[in-house]
């Protein structure tokens, strides 16, 4: 009977852990489209209050209500945007200028490309402090200091 409470116990445990971290993950996708509303609720009715026109831009996804994704952009602002004007593609933006686009995940490979602030790209995989992107039909590696739209630590394959 012990040992019975003790693995009903010890499972209990573990999916509550399970729950809470993957309550904290955070979650991206990206603009659909090059003109894309985003209103200040969840519905048709609420006023626009920006348009995003850059194709490809992440967005951090904070809450849903039915078709609606609120979402949170790199600047930190914050609104409501119709589940079909969002692509699962990740993408992430470049947040600093002078990043560096190398052959190889490190700072001693072949430097192919310089990126500037403000560049959307797509991403292929990432590893702990690099990411493999497409960009400017470039592929290479940059180091995740540069990048919003990818955790510090998250693993893409």
């Amino acid at each position: 009977m012990f040992k019975l409470f003790l693995i009903i116990t010890l499972i209990f445990i573990l999916e509550s852990n399970f729950i809470i971290k993957a309550s904290t993950t955070k979650k991206y996708l990206s603009i659909r489209s090059g003109q894309t509303n985003v209103r200040l609720g969840p519905s048709y009715t609420h006023p626009v209050i920006w348009i995003y026109e850059k194709k490809n831009m992440p967005v951090e996804i904070i809450d849903e209500f039915e078709v609606w994704r609120k979402i949170k952009d790199f600047q930190g602002e914050i609104g409501w945007i119709h589940l079909s004007q969002l692509s699962r593609k990740r993408t992430l933006l470049t947040v600093k200028d002078n990043g560096v686009l190398f052959k190889e995940a490190s700072v001693l490979s072949e430097p192919l490309i310089k990126i500037g602030m403000y560049e959307t790209a797509v991403i292929k995989k990432c590893y702990p402090d690099w990411c493999k992107i497409e960009i400017q039909k470039y592929r290479g590696w940059i180091q995740k200091e540069y990048l919003w739209g990818v955790e510090l630590k998250e693993i893409i394959n």
